[in-house]
């Protein structure tokens, strides 16, 4: 049985850590919004602002 908690987890690190890498020397929430879109663009699988917002 595959453990989806801790492949979740993981995946949201590895965008956490790759956001970190690419907003470097921006604001906290400039930052923050970068982490989401990424999260976001993954999550949804699609550029559409309306499909961003509700992943």
């Amino acid at each position: 049985m595959t453990n989806y908690t801790r492949l979740i987890y993981e995946i949201k690190r590895k965008v956490s850590n790759f956001s970190k890498k690419i907003s470097k020397g921006l604001s906290k929430p400039k930052t923050k919004f970068i982490s989401q879109m990424i999260y976001g663009l993954l999550d949804s699988q699609s550029v559409l602002l309306s499909n961003i917002g509700r992943s």
